[in-house]
């Protein structure tokens, strides 16, 4: 199911996502003011930019994020 996931994001998300349209994209399930949170404390993205002044990441960098944090099991 996680490798669906990451997979429908692949083709889904353009080159470059911004916070607003990872919060979207992910049915509001990531915020985008806790990636900013993440992004402060050193625990974030990798491959974060800005672009007339908005941060956008690389899609490959989200995902690798996201698959890494994405836990299958809700036992934890």
């Amino acid at each position: 199911m996680k490798d669906q996931i990451i997979e429908s994001l692949r083709l889904s998300l353009p080159a470059l996502v911004t916070r607003q349209e990872i919060e979207r994209q992910t049915g509001r399930l990531i915020k985008a003011r806790h990636l900013a949170n993440i992004d402060v404390s050193g625990s974030g993205v990798d491959g974060k930019m800005k672009f007339k002044g908005k941060v956008v990441y690389e899609k490959e960098a989200f995902l690798r994020w996201f698959s890494n944090n994405l836990k299958e099991s809700i036992d934890e």
